[in-house]
């Protein structure tokens, strides 16, 4: 007999009582979803609430036993039926269910359910602290609280089937179904499995005779031939078992499991006895409306059909245990999942042993799903301290050790780790790290050599990590930033998405989206970008570029086996996601496969920018992640003329380094993007896989008509070599250029010079700007305009004197030897409205600092950058010496007359 439910989704009463018992106004919930998803003034408030709620239970029911079941519940519930108690459950992410039979009267039942959401405040909860809660990303989104998963009734026999747990070995065809029952036989009984295939054909039956008392069993059986799960094939089986008494079928119960092995061999991932290149992305399944609640399977299978598209192969579900259907639509359209265990904030005895029953529960719940290829017990050494305590160290070590014996179907992770935390014993040595693109693109290239070299701060230096040296290594988390569209997260009723209104105590507020519009035209980004909307998909671009050269720095290297992108959506005020908060696709969505795919085009060029009429010398690679070799193949190359490279075949996991070669850049006479095309096609004309690099091309510049003047020597020949007429000194000189402020600048300036400042002196830039506006001169290194987190967004006015530099407005990788480690901070809106050529804005458009601004000072004027110029010999760097003409020629410039004569008086530069 199959259960019969009744579902209670929907409207509830709700009292929310917050940190204590206070009379409370009654309202109306809809469960299930978190009280934060649904009352504005609740957002960022636990506490205690009580919901209510009549059923009538029909007649028959009460023939067997009625289970009150909920999904899952954040943290602590206390359930009452008609005034009594019937029990309480702890922990906020698993089902749980309580026989309420004897506590129905005359068919209805009235069902109360207390929920208590601690917080850390000793007087309220004394006993029950959140931070002994496993709770997750609750500490970084906001809390969760409530019945935020399905609450239905049940009607079962008093010793029904609970739960099952299916292993099957691909290899022999072979299945183990562990039954477990509600309670002990009270009768014999005959246990039945039977498999199904995908086409609905019986393809196993096993049965096992059991006595009364029997708690639980294991029945065998074989699947003849059986097909593999994976995502390209995602192939499921389905196992029904059924209970029988006098052959007479009393319970039953249906679960879906696939054959498929996941193992590592050699420092690679095999999935299916064949070699496997992880290409994932952390997913924190979070939802537009109801924040942790599934909004429906078909959100969910849009969101995960668009992943596919995007070439993910994987998703690592992050420090969280979804609602089980996010694992049945895995199952069902091929992605694999990465799972983890959600952290708490302390490590304490009832913290661990909270956990430890967590990741039990979620097991015996999930395991059989074959989308799960991995755990992770511990997310960056949150909730323990794995630097400084030895006894969280060997904790972690002994729960991998029964992770690994209770489930050996899937690999384990041990701490998924970022500096300065470490593994102590893991199936994969992977690794987080967040670099800006291209600002610390040498930062990031540091990191992948010494990853692909298995680093020492893989594993703890404390000489108790157990290493194989053959652990797979993966970058488990990388990521930048492109903004999303706002008037595409609105709701249904057109209001601004609710999170827009969190996120300002993030990181000095920069993750505070709301106003975000109005900073646009504060800060006159309009007159860069034009509209908020080009400014949007600028980012969004400048999020593409930065992953492709990020993915493909990896893929060079053969060591390293996959990685995972941060992340799949954009998660509230979190703006790194390859889609929207609402599954939006970014403006790269139908590019991205081409860098996310088994097989990849890796060109080097040699240099970042280049002349008309240059040779580029480009560094050319394939690397190949499928499960068979890549046979031989053609690469075609366009620039200006057209070339094939023959490639030879590649095995799966390798790099086949096909030499250099150099292409002749055409001549033009304006400045411009120039694409080379890389098309890799089979024997047989199949498109195998693409690439286009954009490259910066730059006119021959003309001979400049200003005279210039330094105080330094190098400057002067600087100068001299890139073209420029030198004068006599500052006295005769159209502008001087220099790169420390003195009183002797000031002076020569405020007298009627014109200066560019080219500067990385920490320090402030009075008088050229009022002491009451404290501009200055700040390194970028330990603070938000670094960017590596929440992304810097740095852009170039290309007009006026920079309208020749090709690209734009943001900077890109042409940028690459010129980008700057200093910022002006202090600019007003005034500068930005007409002053500011440069500049950056840390994520949600906060924290404007200028690169490049110019001031008149007295009758003079001075334009003040921090681009890095000088870094290379003269002109060997287009880009650099097209910023030095711009910079010069903005100083050049004047809001008012040119001085009368270009004669001044002698202002001591021998002071400089």
């Amino acid at each position: 007999m199959s259960a019969a439910r009744i579902f209670l989704d929907g409207l509830w009463d709700f009292k929310y009582l917050g940190y204590g018992a206070k009379p409370a106004e009654s309202r109306t919930i809809l469960v299930p979803s978190p009280w934060q998803a649904q009352f504005a003034d609740l957002r960022m408030r636990g506490g205690v609430a009580v919901y209510r709620r009549d059923v009538e239970i029909p007649e028959e029911w009460l023939e067997q036993r009625v289970f009150l079941h909920f999904g899952a519940v954040f943290h602590i519930t206390h359930v009452f039926v008609n005034g009594a108690f019937v029990g309480s459950h702890v922990g906020g992410f698993l089902p749980f269910h309580f026989d309420i039979t004897d506590r129905i009267v005359n068919g209805r039942a009235e069902i109360k359910v207390k929920v208590e959401s601690p917080t850390d405040d000793p007087f309220e909860f004394p006993t029950t602290p959140f931070a002994e809660m496993p709770f997750g990303k609750q500490s970084w989104y906001g809390p969760l609280s409530g019945i935020w998963q399905s609450v239905y009734l049940e009607r079962r026999i008093a010793d029904h089937v609970t739960t099952v747990r299916v292993r099957s070995s691909q290899a022999s065809g072979e299945i183990s179904a562990h039954v477990r029952f509600e309670s002990p036989l009270t009768d014999a009984a005959d246990v039945m499995i039977t498999v199904f295939d995908a086409e609905d054909n019986v393809v196993a039956r096993s049965c096992a005779k059991l006595a009364a008392g029997v708690e639980n069993v294991i029945v065998y059986s074989f699947v003849p031939a059986p097909r593999c799960w994976s995502p390209d094939s995602p192939y499921l089986y389905r196992l029904q078992v059924s209970m029988m008494r006098q052959d007479v079928i009393v319970d039953q119960t249906e679960t879906t499991f696939g054959f498929r092995s996941v193992e590592t061999r050699d420092g690679h991932l095999y999935l299916n006895g064949k070699p496997f290149y992880l290409r994932a992305a952390l997913d924190q399944d979070y939802y537009p409306d109801t924040i942790c609640t599934l909004p429906s399977v078909e959100f969910l299978e849009d969101r995960f059909c668009k992943a596919k598209q995007l070439g993910l192969n994987a998703l690592r579900c992050h420090i969280k245990v979804p609602d089980p259907r996010y694992y049945e639509v895995a199952d069902r359209l091929g992605l694999l999942i990465w799972a983890e265990l959600p952290n708490a904030g302390d490590s304490t005895e009832l913290s661990r042993e909270r956990k430890e029953l967590t990741l039990k529960g979620l097991i015996d719940r999930d395991g059989n799903h074959p989308s799960i290829f991995c755990w992770t017990l511990i997310n960056e050494n949150w909730g323990v301290d794995l630097v400084h305590d030895a006894y969280h160290r060997a904790w972690l070590k002994k729960l991998y050790l029964w992770l690994k014996s209770y489930d050996p179907s899937r690999l384990v992770v041990d701490n998924s780790p970022l500096a300065p935390s470490f593994h102590v014993q893991t199936d994969l040595a992977d690794f987080h790290f967040y670099a800006a693109i291209p600002d610390s693109r040498e930062d990031w290239d540091r990191f992948v050599e010494e990853l692909a070299g298995r680093a020492e701060w893989l594993f703890s230096p404390e000489g108790d990590a157990v290493i194989t040296g053959q652990e797979p290594l993966l970058c488990s988390e990388f990521g930048n930033w492109g903004l999303p569209d706002p008037e595409k997260l609105r709701d249904a009723a057109g209001a601004e998405a609710w999170w827009f209104e969190t996120g300002h105590d993030w990181s000095e507020g920069v993750m505070y989206a709301h106003g975000v519009r109005n900073r646009f035209q504060d800060w006159s980004l309009d007159r860069v970008f034009g509209t908020f909307e080009s400014f949007v998909e600028a980012t969004q671009w400048q999020q593409f570029r930065a992953l492709k050269y990020q993915i493909e720095a990896m893929r060079r290297k053969p060591q390293i086996a996959g990685y995972v992108i941060t992340e799949l959506t954009d998660c509230h005020w979190e703006a790194n996601g390859l889609l929207d908060m609402r599954s939006n696709p970014r403006v790269f969505h139908n590019l991205f496969h081409s860098i996310n795919a088994d097989t990849v085009i890796l060109p080097t060029l040699d240099r970042p920018a280049y002349w008309s009429g240059d040779a580029v010398r480009l560094s050319l690679c394939v690397a190949h992640g499928g499960p068979n070799p890549l046979e031989p193949a053609a690469l075609d190359i366009m620039l200006a003329e057209p070339m094939i490279v023959e490639t030879p075949s590649v095995e799966p996991g390798a790099v086949a380094d096909l030499g250099k070669i150099s292409l002749k850049l055409p001549v033009v006479e304006h400045s411009c993007l120039r694409r080379l095309s890389l098309r890799l096609r089979s024997l047989d004309g199949r498109l195998l896989a693409s690439n286009d690099v954009e490259i910066a091309v730059h006119a021959k510049p003309r001979p400049p008509e200003l005279s210039l003047w330094s105080s330094q020597d190098d400057i002067r020949d600087r100068l001299q070599a890139l073209g420029y007429v030198l004068a006599e000194g500052a006295e005769t000189a159209d502008v001087v250029v220099e790169t420390q402020a003195s009183a002797a600048l000031a002076a020569y300036v405020r007298a009627g010079g014109r200066a560019v400042l080219l500067t990385e002196t920490p320090g402030s830039l009075t008088p050229f700007f009022p002491h009451w506006q404290n501009v200055k001169v700040v390194a970028r290194d330990g603070t938000l305009w670094r960017g590596d987190w929440a992304s810097s967004f740095a852009w170039l006015r290309r007009q006026g004197p920079f309208a020749a530099i090709p690209g734009g407005p943001l900077l890109d990788h042409a940028f690459d030897r010129v980008i700057p480690t200093h910022v002006i901070s202090g600019c007003n809106l005034l500068d930005f409205q007409a002053r500011v050529h440069a500049a950056l804005v840390v994520g949600w458009i906060h924290r404007p600092a200028a690169i490049a601004v110019g001031r008149n000072y007295g009758t003079g004027r001075i334009v003040i950058a921090t681009f890095k110029l000088f870094r290379d010999p003269p002109g060997e760097d287009p880009t650099a010496a097209a910023l030095l003409g711009g910079l010069i020629e903005a100083a050049a410039r004047s809001a008012g007359p040119a001085p009368a004569t270009s004669k001044l008086e002698p202002v001591g530069w021998e002071d400089l």
